[in-house]
């Protein structure tokens, strides 16, 4: 299922390389499709059995947060 992931926290093209690297190898299920710097969102194509807090905690270690999923 594809889905938005809205991020807080990114600043510049290394922090969207970073959490696309991050997404793709630390997490089992998701696959980043895009990552806007301007917009400050994922999308992601993600199993619905994925771990959600997983996501979460890979995503605030990076020092990003996740402010909302549509």
């Amino acid at each position: 299922m594809k889905k938005k992931l809205l991020i807080d926290g990114m600043s510049c093209n290394h922090c969207v390389n970073h959490l696309k690297t991050a997404l793709t190898e630390d997490i089992e299920g998701i696959n980043v499709i895009e990552v806007s710097l301007e917009e400050k969102y994922a999308l992601v194509d993600m199993d619905e059995n994925l771990d959600m807090n997983k996501l979460n905690s890979v995503i605030e270690e990076l020092g990003f947060e996740i402010k909302g999923i549509e």
